[in-house]
């Protein structure tokens, strides 16, 4: 247990202090011991440190920084044009609406004048709720 403990910390101390320096394990007489220098006499075997990790390049951190703020600005105005085109679409079908409901209505008192005519005015007034109903179909598909 405390051969771990004790080899972490001689290979941190020595870490810190050069880059690939070799650590020498020495074993004798069951004692286990560790040193830069090589052994007199018993087991020898030689550790390799570990080289530190890379420097972080700052520059690119700041660089991945501006990119994103980049990127996150062009998808804020990406989601305001379609914003902009979905509530131009919603505007636009209200007023087809509201024409469709107005020509319904239009041909709806063609037909009652139609019912309502008399012999003289009759064809005329068929003929007059006949192209409100198509014109109603033609623009207002359903």
């Amino acid at each position: 247990m405390k051969t771990p403990f004790l080899l972490f910390a001689l290979c941190a101390g020595l870490a810190g202090h050069a880059g690939a320096q070799d650590i020498y394990k020495c074993v004798q007489d069951g004692h286990t011991s560790y040193s830069a220098t090589p052994c007199a006499g018993g087991q020898l075997q030689i550790l390799e440190v570990p080289s530190p990790p890379p420097a972080v390049d700052k520059g690119a951190a700041t660089r991945q920084e501006r990119v994103a703020s980049q990127l996150e600005a062009a998808r804020k105005k990406h989601e305001q044009l379609e914003d902009q085109a979905r509530a131009r679409a919603a505007k636009q079908a209200e007023i087809h609406d509201k024409h469709c409901a107005q020509l319904r209505l239009e041909q709806k008192w063609a037909a009652q004048d139609a019912v309502g005519a008399g012999d003289k005015n009759r064809d005329a007034a068929q003929l007059k709720a006949r192209r409100a109903g198509e014109r109603l179909a033609v623009e207002c598909l359903h």
